[in-house]
């Protein structure tokens, strides 16, 4: 519903109840929370828990998130309860939206816009002790950050991408063979990686960053998501 079929902005809906998830009287009380874990809250746990099945993760190593919107501030909180004690590091294009990833528990952050990725892998350096990145989660999906990430992993690095911005990603084939390069795609996720990441969510393990709007100011709101003014996630309330 809202993805495919009408009715997104719908203030009621009617589910079958097999895809009926039970919360408890607490998290009822702010519906708001439940609606961004369902597409926000799940995408990027699913592109992460990829990344951890697959060996990317783990002491010593290096994962980041690139993009830190909807699905990038929690993204950063994945990789931390995911990553197994790997360094987690945010890359965005404003300050502001470092300063998200921070509070959310990125032990780095680096700001992206007009650098090169020489300069790019200096400030990782300086960071973490090393230019390249074990494992990517791109929350943006569009090339030019699609391409970046590839250039930052090291030998055997892995890319998995839950953003769906462009139509398609273009990279040098043999930097991508030579190096042994894996990318993964994750789209949204199933019923048991809900029903995982609001158990997160009950138990306190997660923090939004959301902003309620009523209905009648829509048309702006999306437009300053277009904009890429928002920080988090927008959602609909109904008084």
């Amino acid at each position: 519903m809202g993805f495919g079929p009408p009715g997104g902005f719908a203030e009621y809906m009617a589910v079958e109840c097999r895809h009926a998830i039970p919360v408890s009287e607490d998290a009822a009380k702010a519906p708001e929370l439940l609606a961004l874990m369902t597409d926000a809250g799940v995408t990027p746990y699913r592109g992460m828990r990829k990344l951890r099945d697959a060996g990317k993760l783990g002491p010593g190593r290096t994962v980041a998130v690139t993009g830190i919107g909807g699905l990038g501030s929690y993204a950063i909180q994945y990789a931390k309860l995911l990553g197994g004690g790997a360094t987690v590091v945010a890359l965005a294009r404003t300050d502001s939206k470092l300063d998200v990833a921070k509070e959310n528990g990125a032990d780095h952050g680096i700001n992206v816009r007009n650098k090169s990725t020489e300069a790019i892998q200096d400030e990782l350096e300086s960071l973490t002790g090393r230019r390249t990145i074990h494992a990517i989660l791109d929350c943006v999906g569009s090339e030019a950050p699609i391409s970046m990430g590839f250039d930052l992993l090291g030998p055997e690095g892995a890319l998995a991408a839950v953003g769906l911005m462009s139509q398609r990603v273009e990279h040098r084939q043999f930097p991508f063979v030579g190096t042994e390069l894996s990318y993964l795609g994750s789209f949204w996720g199933n019923h048991l990686d809900l029903v995982e990441v609001l158990s997160l969510a009950e138990a306190g393990l997660v923090k939004h960053n959301v902003t309620k709007v009523e209905l009648e100011d829509i048309n702006e709101n999306l437009e300053a998501l277009g904009r890429g003014d928002v920080v988090g996630r927008q959602v609909i309330v109904f008084a």
